[in-house]
């Protein structure tokens, strides 16, 4: 496995601290496939608010025993979102609102990148802690979820 990048002459706790870098990158044509994922949530999340949920199942087969995984619930949480209603959107999954955000975010930049030519860069290395931190949220994600089982397993959003 590779090593978390330090930059030269860091000392040895770099490798423990995530590092945030925000820049320009021109042109701006890596990232394009970013904000066509963000376009096509933004699309389908705001067309689910105003006809209503697509008649598809995307459970996954623990979902009909009762267990629930971390993005149960996460796609009702960005139609209630693109609805307007927040606190629904916590109730059904806290990580919708973070799916929203950021897909509108990447929408943004491709548009904005678009007509300028370069687009802001966002570089997030989360080195150890980052990982740690993040497996935690994802195990406190899924207990809070299992706790939501009884909502999570009704039709939901009309």
């Amino acid at each position: 496995m590779a090593d978390t990048w330090v930059p030269p002459g860091a000392p040895a706790r770099a490798r423990w601290l995530p590092q945030v870098r925000v820049g320009w990158e021109t042109p701006n044509t890596r990232w394009w496939w970013l904000g066509a994922a963000g376009a096509l949530v933004v699309l389908a999340g705001a067309a689910m608010a105003v006809w209503g949920m697509f008649p598809v199942d995307v459970h996954e087969p623990t979902h009909y025993a009762g267990i629930m995984a971390p993005t149960c619930g996460l796609t009702r949480s960005v139609v209630a979102v693109f609805h307007g209603d927040l606190a629904m959107a916590w109730r059904y999954n806290p990580a919708g609102l973070l799916v929203a955000a950021v897909s509108v975010a990447v929408l943004a930049r491709l548009v904005a990148g678009a007509s300028a030519g370069r687009g802001p860069v966002l570089r997030v290395r989360p080195a150890r802690i980052g990982w740690i931190v993040l497996g935690l949220a994802l195990v406190a994600l899924e207990i809070r979820q299992q706790g939501q089982a009884e909502l999570l397993m009704t039709s939901g959003l009309h």
